[in-house]
C-alpha cells in the first residue's frame, strides 16, 4: 500500500478569536504575490464562518494549506493533493509533507500581523489519509504503514519519546495522532532535521 493524498496538522497553542481569522486572507494573499511557500499557488478561498470547518486556505495546484478549525481544534493542515516528485514510497511522502507543514508553520509564525501571538505546538500530529479506497481506516492499514512511520518521525523527531494513536472508524479517513511523552522538539529543531531532502516539489 503506497497512497499519494496524504495531509498533516500542527496545531496552535491557542485558540485566535473567529472575528480575527480574517487576518489569514491577507496573509495568504502575500505568499501567492511573493511565492512564499513552494508550489503553484493558485487562490485563496475562505470559510472562517463555518464551525469546525476548513477555515481559510491557500489553494495551489500540489496541495491546500488551511488555518483550520477542524475537530474544533485550531490549527495549520497541509494537504497534499498531487503525487511528490521523487517521492516512491509512504515513508517517502510522509516526510514531505511533514516537512512541508513545518515550513509553512515556520513561515506564517513570523507573519507581522499574527507574529507573537500565534504559536504552532510540536508535541502533537495529526497524519491523514485522503484514499478511503486504498487506506481504509482499518487495523489492517495501520499496521502496513506503522513500520514505515516510525521511521520517518524516529528521523525527524531524534531522541523523542512517542506515542501513536489510532482509532479504526470506517466513516472516517484513516488518521493517526502523534504525540510527544515529556519536551517536544521546536520548529527549527525540526526543521533542520528534514533538511532539504524532504521538500516537495
Amino acid at each position: 500500500m503506497n497512497p499519494k493524498r496524504l495531509s498533516l496538522k500542527l496545531f496552535a497553542t491557542r485558540a485566535i478569536p473567529r472575528d480575527e481569522l480574517h487576518r489569514f486572507i491577507g496573509v495568504f494573499h502575500r505568499f501567492i504575490q511573493e511565492a512564499a511557500v513552494p508550489g503553484l499557488l493558485i487562490d485563496v478561498a475562505d470559510y472562517a464562518h463555518v464551525p469546525a470547518g476548513p477555515g481559510t486556505l491557500l489553494v495551489s495546484s500540489e496541495a491546500n494549506l488551511h488555518m483550520d478549525r477542524w475537530d474544533g481544534r485550531l490549527g495549520l493542515s497541509y494537504v497534499r493533493k498531487l503525487p511528490i516528485a521523487r517521492a516512491t514510497s509512504f515513508r517517502d511522502r510522509v516526510r514531505a509533507v511533514i516537512a512541508e507543514t513545518v515550513r509553512a508553520a515556520a513561515t506564517l509564525e513570523q507573519e507581522a500581523v499574527v507574529a507573537g501571538r500565534l504559536k504552532f505546538r510540536t508535541d502533537e500530529l495529526q497524519i491523514r489519509v485522503h484514499d478511503r479506497l486504498l487506506a481504509p481506516n482499518t487495523t489492517e492499514t495501520y499496521g502496513a504503514v506503522k513500520g514505515e512511520l516510525g521511521e520517518v518521525l524516529a528521523e525527524l523527531l531524534p531522541g523523542v519519546s512517542l506515542t501513536v494513536e489510532h482509532h479504526p472508524d470506517p466513516l472516517k479517513l484513516f488518521e493517526v495522532r502523534v504525540k510527544a511523552v515529556g519536551s517536544a522538539p521546536s520548529l527549527d529543531q525540526i526543521l533542520q532535521s528534514v533538511g532539504t531532502r524532504a521538500a516537495a516539489a
